[in-house]
């Protein structure tokens, strides 16, 4: 599959200014790249990689993703509103202060993410990796996390109420530093669980 190297030179690498409106790249590389301030309003992606790229205060609503990569990057006061993401790729990217409505993730890696104070409620995150993410503040109300990798996730504040996560890699998740209210375990999950607070079953 061949890919598209967008920058080739000096100044390739600011995109403050683009109006990507409507725009669909496929296989396109940026690197480095500043989109801070870029209206990105229903871009669509698919394969695309950008790596280290700034996205501070870019418009990204109503925006589409599917297999794209955003590999630490920054999300700072961004706008995502009703974006949807299909098994991309946020390895390292840190996502603060965003607006989110609506938005929608469906499976993807999110390993060492750092989600801030983000309202993420019903997000499909069936078999989606977020080892070692930053969840502290963050609100995953009624999200599928049915099979998800969730080991060494940081936990502060967490809202996990309502959530699915049977099948899911939960070693080293304190059930004390979330609310789980109503999340769905199975026996194996419950007895970890338990297990943080010296309860010895049997």
């Amino acid at each position: 599959m061949s890919v598209e190297f967008i920058q080739s030179g000096p100044g390739d690498t600011d995109f403050r200014e683009i109006d990507a409106w409507g725009q669909r790249w496929e296989r396109r590389v940026f690197e480095h790249c500043d989109f801070s301030g870029a209206g990105l309003e229903e871009l669509k992606t698919a394969g695309c990689a950008f790596i280290g790229c700034d996205f501070t205060r870019a418009d990204l609503s109503l925006s589409r993703h599917e297999g794209s990569a955003f590999v630490a990057c920054r999300f700072v006061e961004t706008r995502l509103r009703d974006a949807w993401f299909g098994d991309c790729k946020f390895s390292g990217s840190t996502l603060d202060r965003i607006g989110a409505r609506d938005i929608a993730f469906v499976g993807g890696d999110f390993s060492g993410v750092s989600f801030g104070a983000t309202k993420l409620r019903e997000q499909q995150l069936s078999g989606a990796r977020l080892a070692d993410a930053n969840l502290v503040d963050t609100d995953l109300t009624g999200s599928d996390l049915s099979g998800a990798d969730l080991s060494g996730v940081r936990l502060g504040n967490t809202t996990l109420r309502d959530v699915d996560l049977r099948g899911a890699r939960v070693a080293g998740l304190d059930p004390r530093l979330a609310d789980l209210r109503g999340a769905r375990v199975d026996v194996e999950q419950a007895l970890a669980l338990v297990g943080v607070f010296g309860v010895v079953i049997g």
